[in-house]
């Protein structure tokens, strides 16, 4: 999973853009601002006027198919496609057709085990299924970091805020990273399972900051 990290800077300053386009229109991430807020940041009306712009849009919500993890779709990073209503997805090894270069496969020892039931060695149990199911909503996060106020890259004696007077600001540092907000339940309940992912995606986002 790609993962953001940002620069120290003392422009506390943010613009955010939120929006959701998934099955689920009910999951709202307005809890953001507030936790920006809380931590020292000041909301700005413009993205020009602001040192981070944080687009952050909900694209996916289901309950995630048999064997998928909320760990396996963020693995895949941001843009990419979501398979967590239907096929599980594949994993590293599976990709590769097989165990990966200079690893055991375990697919094979397990066999081996198992042909060994009869030689005394004690069967194995395979751990047992956990009950329920996970409802998961996909978020993709982009922060651009315009660098306002800083002097990495500037000549000497040359602010951020000079530099922008200049047209010579430096160019934004942009990382993006898909979050995953998830919640297990024993029956599937939408209107239960909103307001804790919600929180939990809005939550993750804020402490990157």
């Amino acid at each position: 999973m790609s993962t953001i990290f940002l620069d120290p800077n003392t422009n506390r300053t943010v613009y955010t853009q939120l929006r959701n386009t998934s099955e689920n229109q009910q999951v709202s991430l307005n809890e953001l601002n507030a936790k920006l807020s809380a931590k020292g940041y000041q909301l700005a009306n413009d993205p020009t006027q602001a040192n981070y712009w944080i687009q952050a849009k909900v694209i996916y919500c289901h309950k995630a198919a048999e064997g998928v993890t909320p760990e396996s779709v963020a693995k895949v990073g941001p843009g990419a496609g979501i398979s967590s209503g239907g096929t599980a997805m594949a994993s590293t090894g599976d990709q590769m057709g097989g165990g990966m270069a200079g690893m055991p496969d375990m697919s094979a020892m397990m066999q081996q085990i198992s042909g060994m039931r009869g030689m005394g060695f004690p069967e194995m149990q395979p751990p047992p299924k956990e009950e329920g199911m996970t409802y998961l909503c996909v978020t993709d996060v982009q922060i651009a970091d315009r660098k306002l106020g800083k002097t990495i890259g500037l000549p000497a004696g040359m602010t951020g805020t000079a530099a922008d007077r200049k047209g010579d600001s430096p160019l934004p540092k942009v990382q993006q990273m898909r979050m995953v907000g998830h919640v297990r339940q024993k029956d599937l309940d939408i209107s239960e399972a909103t307001p804790i992912i919600q929180e939990k995606i809005s939550t993750g986002i804020a402490g990157l900051f």
